[in-house]
């Protein structure tokens, strides 16, 4: 289960923050890392993070199903096991669902409220509306 931080921006909203950092790394590689890749790519990170702490965070990412993993000779490389795109629109589409079924009326209201000074979100969201619609009827 993800928990959503909505007071935290970026990654830190869906992981705690060590986490978000290895995870940014891993998506940002799109290919199977080892310990010591994380470590190469947080070098100039202050304070710097020791090998075993990020070890112990890509172990606990994968015992949550974050992250596969799987040996390559002595050591284990991690994979992420949704692209960063997927994984963000799996999150938001569970909070979204849980916002609507629990607060339809309020979040309808402040979706409106936020986009109506912004023409531009305005025009994105009736296109989307209307690519769905037009889906459903096709599906129907």
């Amino acid at each position: 289960m993800t928990v959503f931080r909505p007071g935290r921006r970026g990654s830190a909203a869906l992981f705690g923050p060590l986490e978000a950092e290895v995870m940014d790394v891993i998506w940002e590689k799109g290919q199977p890392v080892t310990v010591g890749d994380v470590a190469d790519s947080l070098a100039r990170r202050d304070p710097p993070l020791a090998y075993s702490t990020i070890k112990t965070i890509l172990t606990n990412l994968s015992d949550k199903g974050y992250l596969s993993k799987r040996s390559a000779g002595r050591a284990n490389e991690f994979m992420a096991k949704k692209s960063k795109m997927h994984f963000q629109r799996d999150v938001i589409g569970g909070v979204v669902s849980s916002l609507l079924r629990d607060y339809r009326n309020p979040l309808l209201t402040h979706l409106a409220q936020e986009l109506a000074d912004d023409p531009e979100s305005i025009a994105e969201f009736e296109r989307l509306l209307a690519e769905r619609k037009k889906q459903r009827s096709r599906d129907a």
